[in-house]
């Protein structure tokens, strides 16, 4: 979470352009009127032995500030946790940050591909960095950062845990964002470069501290969203009535803070982000004391955070059943790869679709095809780099790596 009263300048920059930009798609969403098997079985699956694990690990490096040698170490688990999962595709994003010359570590984008509508994104996402201010060396600083932002964090790797094994019609992405607590800056690059390429993003969910409770205070979500997303949470608003209907949760604003959704707002993306309580939260952030138990008080407040999240991202990318295993899945062929001029996409079954990615995950080529079962992709305008080529055929879909020299 970003405190406005840290760094001015930094946030200076980020909030020229406060107000929410002007959507760049419109979409509907789904109203729920009775819970889904599928679901229930998905958000009853949540453990809070895995969220606790995750933000005991993450709290435990000496700091994650974006300006410490430790934050690469923290980059480095978390793509190698993604992967664990068996996501489609671990990108990673660089960004410049203002008046620091050495740079940070990168967003992290793990992408489910849709099977559907593979151009239009469900993301969900939260900060990795932590803050603390208490002296001049960030490498010597301790910063745990337990609640913020180790809790939104945990409870992405879960929601990623328990949906990389289904299939999705939308595409979903489960983002990491570094220097946040400098100004938004890892999420308002990334939210920029999409919006610059114009890329359909349907929603954004932010998870940023979600673990601390005041005593005496039932668990509960302080919702915040703009007016202009109004339908987004009521789509919210509504699957939590239908899945949690003893909670209560309704909108409201922090007066001292801000964080990555704004991102998506001013790029013209409808974004939304649950909190623990705008008016009792954690008093121990960005302090030595952002820890297991004392900030992090309710790892079961954590996990309904966590619930809401995965229940909101798999309804509206609309989840289908299981992946089928890797033997069943339709046998393509690119070659040669690496490729300089061109490279031939060889199938089995008949091609239906195919579709190009970079390591941004912008899209750079989308064809329906004929159902033949070979095709020549022109890679002489592509610069050279690792791309993503997401392939329908007559059996169904993968997702192959292509090297471009």
């Amino acid at each position: 979470m970003n405190k406005t009263i840290l760094l001015p300048l930094f946030l200076l920059l980020a909030n020229l352009c406060f107000a929410q930009a002007p959507h760049i798609y419109e979409h509907d969403y789904p109203v729920i009127t009775a819970e889904k098997p599928l679901i229930r079985s998905l958000i009853d699956s949540v453990s809070l032995d895995s969220i606790n694990a995750n933000i005991e690990h993450l709290s435990g490096y000496h700091t994650r500030r974006y300006d410490s040698r430790f934050i690469y170490d923290v980059q480095d688990w978390l793509v190698s946790r993604y992967k664990t999962f068996g996501v489609d595709t671990v990108m990673l994003h660089d960004f410049d940050v203002p008046y620091f010359e050495q740079g940070t570590a990168d967003n992290i984008i793990a992408v489910k591909w849709g099977t559907k509508t593979p151009q239009e994104y469900v993301i969900c996402g939260a900060h990795y960095d932590s803050w603390n201010a208490d002296g001049y060396d960030p490498d010597t600083i301790r910063s745990p950062g337990a609640d913020d932002n180790a809790s939104g964090v945990a409870g992405i790797l879960e929601t990623a845990r328990l949906l990389s094994p289904y299939t999705f019609d939308r595409t979903v992405i489960f983002a990491n964002w570094c220097a946040e607590e400098i100004g938004l800056v890892g999420s308002a690059a990334y939210a920029h470069d999409m919006a610059e390429q114009r890329l359909d993003i349907v929603a954004y969910f932010n998870l940023d501290m979600t673990g601390y409770l005041a005593e005496g205070s039932d668990i509960h979500v302080n919702l915040m969203y703009t007016s202009q997303d109004s339908l987004l949470g009521d789509y919210v608003k509504n699957l939590s009535h239908v899945y949690f209907p003893e909670m209560r949760i309704w909108q409201d604003w922090l007066t001292w803070g801000d964080s990555d959704y704004s991102s998506f707002n001013r790029n013209g993306y409808p974004a939304i982000h649950p909190f623990e309580d705008v008016h009792n939260s954690s008093p121990f952030i960005h302090t030595r004391q952002d820890v297991l138990g004392l900030s992090v008080n309710n790892l079961e407040q954590c996990k309904r955070f966590t619930e809401l999240n995965l229940g909101a991202v798999a309804i509206l990318a609309g989840i289908n059943g299981m992946a089928v295993s890797e033997n069943e899945l339709p046998q393509v062929t690119l070659y040669p790869n690496p490729a300089k001029e061109k490279v031939d996409i060889l199938a089995e079954e008949g091609l239906l679709h195919i579709a190009v990615y970079n390591l941004l995950g912008q899209q750079t080529l989308a064809l329906d095809l004929n159902g033949e079962n070979k095709f020549v992709l022109n890679t002489n305008n592509y610069r050279p780099g690792v791309y993503v080529v997401n392939i329908v055929t007559e059996k169904g879909m993968t997702t192959q790596r292509l090297v471009v020299q």
